[in-house]
This record gives structure tokens, C-alpha cells and sequence, in this order.
């Protein structure tokens, strides 16, 4: 993630054991790969490498991390043949982890090179908000909410950003990607010859999704350098990009019709479920997290107009409820959480519509965790009053702190929700779009 990271002592470079040397391998296939390396800092690895000495032309490489729980692709990488390193993050605490290359030719791939790292047990990060400002530009916030925001790139409708901190923008005429990269560098496009939307999505190891404007599937360019692919034919009703790569389609049933889902999985593995549509509502929107869970929202037909989020986990076909109580809320998800900050009151849809308004309480008292174990937790929060009816989506940080723009109202602006509770901070009076924490 791109991250202001405090350790203990600075970054060092690692090669903990297990470093082979470079063999000679049959003239049919490369060599092994030489000079892997590995170095590390909180929560994040990278693996470098040379060319092998010997055996045929490197078509590519494949970089594999054992253990590979939360990693895209189970794991695996396969870079082009020009690569010579490699990037893994969202690693465990205390952890060892061994990483291998192999050089990768036309009939097969060669000997692998393995290294070791520990990941260090007790780091301290800090993320960063994204946001689209009045100009339409991207704008970088502090979480910690000091600091005043940076402008990373004009003209941003539609970017995502990676978890170093590279931003992402579709290029005006939708034919390209253009990449700012975390560093300050010159921005530079990474591909061409696309048919995009404006909804540019990402997930944990930096590959990037979209809607074909054209055939209307949902597209995914590796960040290996790969071409683009589509992966699945139909965004549906609503798609959503985990944090985990987990990437999927809902196509929300009308009249009756059972809703579908599909999923495809970071390693490629694609699964279909459905679930009986009751008729009374209608579903508006869908988050995810990392752990392969849907959120779903919905708004029930009828006079009152209620509207909730409820969850589908992953693996199965039957809904539950996500949130306890009606209220005016603003929702987001993190790798293992969807937070919902709620209103204190809530009142049905004649009334919230009406010339004189709502007289229900719309503070927004509470900031409900629904964790990806089951657990809830809920913290008091006061200090801003919410919007009114509507799907409003924040961002929210892994230690549980959760940003929502509010548009309209009494208090209107980007607020940050402390994970502790706690009076609400505005963090600009101005209005701010496309949230996203990285």
C-alpha cells in the first residue's frame, strides 16, 4: 500500500537462506534466474533479479510467495520477459515468506531461485485518502486528517489508485490509461487502443478492471504488463473488485426473477450463484471486501421507501442481514469490514420528500463494523448530520476510520469518522467525489 511507514529500525535488504546458484539447465529451457534478491519494509516485499548465464531465450518469469494467503493468483506471478522484479504487499506480521523465480522460454520454464523474508513484527502504516475535487482533479488527504490535500492529477474522472500510490486515469477520449506515479514522476500511459468507461477499479497487487464500453464485459488489464481480457462477458446490474482480486458480477433479478452473481476468483475460477429476488425491493448498489463477501444495497418499494445492506457471503446463496436498524447512512468496506455510519432517526420517504423536510434526527450517532467473521462492533460518533435518502458511499482505512462526503444538508463537506468514536472532523467544507483509501 502506499503508506508513511514507522518500524522500529529502517528498511534493510534480506536474503534470509535459500538462494541457489545459478546452475546450467538444458539448452531447451533458461537458466536459472541470478542475483535474487529480496527487501522489505512493513508490510510489503520486493523480489529482484538477473538474467540466467545460460539456456534458451527468456520469454518470461514466474514469481511465486509461499505462503500465499491474501495474495492475488494464488500467489503467482507471471511477468514479460523485461521484468526484473517484483512486488508483493499485505503481508502478515512475523511471517516468513519464501519467494522463487523462474526464468520462463518458448518450451518450458527453467530451475527456480528461492529467497526468504520475515516480515517485521510490530510496524505502524498510515494510508492515504483519494478524492476527486470541485475541478475534477485527484486529490491526496492524510487520513490522519492533518495535513492539507495534494493534487496528484487534472482531469481525473474515473482513476483508481494501486497500494503503492500510483494513480490511475482514463484519458479523455477513453482510449487510454494514463498512470501518475507515486513517486512524482512524469505521468506516462501504460495502455492503448482500450474502449473504457469512466470507472477505472483495482485491486490489492495493482491490476486494473473496467466495463468495455463496447462489448460491455468486465475487462482486466494485469499488471504484469499482460494484454487486456475480459474475464466476465457482463457487468450485470452492479460489479465490484475486492481487495483480493476477487472480481464480480450482480445481475439483480426484477418481477420475481432470482438475482445471479459471478465470481471469478484471483486464480481464475469462476462460479455462478443465484438468489430468489422477494419482490419488495430493489437493489441499488454492491461493495466488497477482501475475503470474497458482497454487500448489497437495496431500496424496498412501497410508500416508505426504506433502505438497508444486506450481505452475501462468500460461497453462498442465501442473504442476510447486514445492518439492525433503518437510518440515513453512508457505507464502505475494507479487506475485512463493511462500516455503516447511521443517523440517529429515520423517516419514511413522503415525508423526507416533502417542502418542509424530515423532522427525524439525521445526526449521525454510530458507526456500525460488521466484520468478515460475523462479529459487530459498533462506536457513538456526533458532529455532522446526514444527506437524507440516497446510496452514499465512503472509503474507509484498515484501522477502521471512515470517510463520507456530504453533499447537502446542515453540515456539508468531507468528514472523517475516527476508528475510536469521537466527534466527527471535517476535513474540507468543499465537495469531494470517488472517495478511495489506500
Amino acid at each position: 500500500m502506499f503508506r508513511a511507514v514507522v518500524t522500529a529500525a529502517a528498511a534493510v535488504a534480506l536474503v534470509i537462506g535459500g538462494a541457489a546458484p545459478a546452475t546450467a539447465a538444458p539448452s531447451s529451457v533458461p537458466g536459472a534466474p541470478t542475483s535474487v534478491r529480496v527487501t522489505g519494509a512493513a508490510d510489503s516485499a520486493t523480489v529482484t533479479w538477473g538474467r540466467p548465464g545460460s539456456g534458451a531465450k527468456v520469454t518470461g518469469w514466474r514469481v511465486t510467495v509461499s505462503p500465499a494467503e491474501q495474495q492475488p493468483d494464488g500467489g503467482v506471478d507471471r511477468l514479460p520477459a523485461t521484468a526484473r522484479s517484483d512486488r508483493f504487499g499485505d503481508l502478515t506480521a512475523s511471517t516468513t515468506y519464501t519467494f522463487s523465480v523462474r526464468a520462463v522460454g518458448s518450451r518450458g520454464a527453467g530451475k527456480a531461485v528461492s529467497v526468504r523474508y520475515t516480515a517485521p513484527g510490530s510496524v505502524r502504516t498510515v494510508q492515504s485518502l483519494y478524492a476527486l475535487d470541485g475541478t475534477g482533479s485527484v486529490v491526496r488527504f492524510p487520513v490522519s486528517g492533518t495535513g492539507a490535500p495534494t493534487t496528484i492529477a487534472p482531469n481525473g474522472a474515473g482513476f483508481t489508485a494501486d497500494d503503492v500510490g500510483d494513480v490511475f486515469v482514463p484519458s479523455g477520449d477513453r482510449t487510454s490509461i494514463v498512470m501518475y506515479p507515486a513517486g512524482g514522476a512524469a505521468p506516462r500511459t501504460v495502455a492503448t487502443g482500450l474502449h473504457l468507461g469512466a470507472d477505472l477499479r483495482s485491486d490489492v497487487a495493482g491490476n486494473l478492471y473496467w466495463v468495455d464500453s463496447s462489448t460491455g464485459a468486465i475487462t482486466k488489464l494485469p499488471v504484469t504488463g499482460a494484454a487486456p481480457r475480459a474475464i466476465i462477458p457482463s457487468a450485470g446490474t452492479g460489479w465490484a473488485v475486492g481487495r483480493d482480486g476477487t472480481v464480480s458480477a450482480v445481475t439483480f433479478g426484477r418481477a420475481g426473477a432470482d438475482s445471479t452473481v459471478v465470481s471469478v476468483s484471483p486464480s481464475g475460477a469462476r462460479t455462478t450463484r443465484s438468489f430468489p429476488e422477494t419482490g419488495y425491493r430493489v437493489f441499488a448498489g454492491v461493495l466488497a471486501d477482501g475475503h470474497g463477501n458482497l454487500y448489497l444495497n437495496y431500496t424496498a418499494t412501497g410508500a416508505s421507501g426504506a433502505s438497508g445492506w444486506v450481505l452475501l457471503a462468500a460461497g453462498s446463496s442465501t442473504l442476510t442481514a447486514a445492518d439492525d436498524r433503518l437510518a440515513f447512512d453512508y457505507a464502505a468496506t475494507t479487506t475485512r469490514s463493511l462500516l455503516i455510519a447511521k443517523s440517529a432517526e429515520w423517516c419514511a420517504a413522503p415525508a423526507d420528500s416533502s417542502p418542509t423536510g424530515c423532522s427525524a434526527d439525521k445526526t449521525i450517532t454510530s458507526v456500525v463494523s460488521r466484520n468478515a467473521d460475523g462479529s459487530v462492533a459498533e462506536r457513538v460518533t456526533s458532529g455532522v448530520k446526514a444527506q437524507g435518502r440516497g446510496l452514499w458511499i465512503g472509503a474507509a482505512d484498515e484501522a477502521g476510520d471512515l470517510f463520507i462526503d456530504v453533499r447537502a444538508g446542515a453540515t456539508p463537506g468531507l468528514w472523517r469518522l475516527d476508528a475510536a468514536g469521537g466527534v466527527a472532523q471535517r476535513l474540507s467544507a468543499g465537495a469531494f467525489t470517488r472517495l478511495l483509501v489506500i
